[in-house]
Parts: C-alpha cells; structure tokens; sequence
C-alpha cells in the first residue's frame, strides 16, 4: 500500500493578541491552493526512513526519524518553497508524518495535532496545522505559557488550537509574491529566541487587535464584504509589522517585500500583508481583477528591478489535506 498525500501553502495574516496572562501570539491564517506539496510514503522491509526529493528536506527528516522507528521510503513530488513564509516545514511534515503513520497504524483515522507536537510543530502559531487538517479562514487560540518561556509542544494539548474556522469565499483570490532578497532567513532555532513571551503589551494595541479582528474582519468575512475584510487585514499587518519592528528592522522584513507591497498599494488590492517572517507578501483582490493586477504588478516590479523567486494568484483553499491510499 502506498498513501499519498497532497496540501498546499498558507498565509498568516498576523496577530490578534500578543499576551493576555498566559496566553500569547493568538494568530489569525487562511490555506491557500498553491504552491501544492504532493508526497508519497510507501512501506520499507528495512527498518530505517529513505527521501527521494529534489528539494533540502533534511531538518524535516531528522525530526521524522527521531519519533518513527518503522521502515518507509518518501517521495517528494511536488514542493512549497521554504523558509519563505508559506509555512512549508510544517506542511511538509505533518504530510510526511501521517502518511507514515497511515502505513504503520493500517488506518488513516490519524491524530495531526498528535503528530504536529512529537514532530515540534506549533511552537507560536497553530495556522498551519490547522490548515493542513481543516483548511479556509483560522483563527486559533495562541499558546499557553508555563512562565516567562516558550517552548516546543509537549503534547496534542499544546499545540494551538483553532476557535474559528470559516470557509471564505469562492471569489476571493491572493497573489502572492515572493522577491529574491539577500537578507538571511530566519532559521526556526532563531524564531525560538525572537518569540519569547512578550511583556508589557499596551492595553491599546490589545484592544485595536481585538476590535479589528471582532468588529471588522469577522462580520466582513460571515457578509463576504471583500472590502472591508481587507481593510482589517491591512491594519493588522500594519500593527502586527510595527510590534516586530524592532526585530525584523522595519514594518516588512526587507527593501524587497516593502517594495511588493508599495506595488500592491498603488495597484489597488483590498488588503496586503507579509506572511510570517517573509520575504513572501500577498495582496487580496476579487477574481474579477486578479489577472489585470497580476500582469500589472509583475510589470512594476521588473521596471523597480526587483527579482521574484516565486509568484502565483492563489484561491483560497476550504478543505484540508487529501489523503489517497494507492
């Protein structure tokens, strides 16, 4: 028996909560249909995990053989770029680590949020996973602290969880964007010290978040009010780009995805924003436009010398994970 598995990207669209007690880095998400994973795990007579894959998977891998003693062979067809901000490494694994389990279990009732937490999945933000089994719109809980540290899920219980999830609609399309940069990624150990429980958060900006997120993007979303439901992504971006300032060296990551996003501006999209550390940046527009700013934004962007590495318009995908036993 082999299994394969096919996701596709997702989008964080920020922070709706920085701390309140002992919750921290509430988030807020969507899956989008590309760029598409597509992997394949087939069982091994010998007791050891062999890759056949274009792409460095390697600190993926070790983590999946650290918590897996059974023989498989994985194929990697079709890929997420990583470390781009499209939340590839978690997608990655939890298809790898179900697939696996699939195999070894002789089931395919498989726990993903089990999987995410022995696989070191969830650290600040449950999007991904949530994207990976449930995919649409996610808001989750954020993680709770034990103190003043952030560490790697224990547990299922961990892991955060979502409270909304919420189809969006049909019409709605996301280009992304993502430009070469020369400025390093931000590894995951790296994320680990930058996103230590954060302290004294203003009152105001908890309650700016708050508001926009309950009072604008929500209703806007339940109405499919494309306008307005960008108009809250943006402030969010902004306010979640401004608390990070301090370590990303400005509101975007790099000269590159600020220039994106002046782009975006110019051209019209109903809403903007860097997904996670970037360089990828994404602008929300209706179908009806969506090719007409896609050319006209490739365009811009050559004419300002900006070199893009990946660039798509994506439709927001409202199913998780496909699961295929072959």
């Amino acid at each position: 028996m082999r299994v394969r598995i096919t996701t596709s990207a997702r989008l964080h669209l920020g922070f709706y909560n920085f701390r309140k007690g002992d919750r921290v880095y509430g988030s807020i998400g969507v899956a989008i249909d590309k760029p598409v994973l597509d992997v394949v795990v087939e069982p091994l007579e010998q007791k050891r995990i062999e890759v056949v894959s274009s792409q460095d998977i390697d600190d993926v891998i070790r983590r999946v053989r650290q918590v897996f003693d059974i023989g498989a062979k994985v194929y990697v067809h079709n890929s997420i770029p990583r470390h781009v901000g499209l939340g590839s490494t978690t997608q990655l694994a939890l298809a790898i680590g179900v697939g696996i389990s699939i195999i070894a279990q002789h089931r395919t009732e498989i726990d993903v949020y089990d999987i995410a937490a022995k696989l070191g999945r969830g650290l600040v933000s449950g999007i991904g996973i949530a994207a990976f089994k449930y995919g649409g719109f996610i808001v989750d809980c954020g993680r709770r602290v034990y103190g003043d540290r952030l560490e790697l899920p224990r547990s299922a219980s961990d892991v955060p969880q979502p409270i909304i999830q919420h189809r969006l609609p049909k019409d709605w399309r996301f280009i992304v964007i993502v430009p070469r940069t020369s400025k390093p990624r931000v590894s995951e150990d790296r994320e680990l010290q930058m996103m230590q429980p954060p302290s004294n958060i203003p009152e105001t900006l908890q309650y700016e978040l708050y508001a926009t997120l309950l009072l604008e993007m929500l209703p806007a979303l339940w109405k499919g009010d494309i306008e307005s439901f960008g108009t809250a992504l943006t402030r969010i971006q902004i306010l979640t780009g401004k608390f990070f300032e301090p370590l990303q060296g400005g509101i975007f990551c790099c000269r590159e995805t600020e220039a994106v996003i002046k782009v975006f501006n110019e051209l019209g999209v109903y809403g903007y924003g860097q997904s996670s550390w970037g360089p990828v940046a994404y602008g929300l527009v209706d179908i009806d436009r969506s090719e007409r700013i896609f050319i006209r934004c490739m365009e811009r962007l050559k004419e300002l010398g900006i070199d893009v590495e990946y660039a798509t318009i994506a439709t927001p995908r409202n199913d998780g994970a496909k699961i295929y036993l072959e």
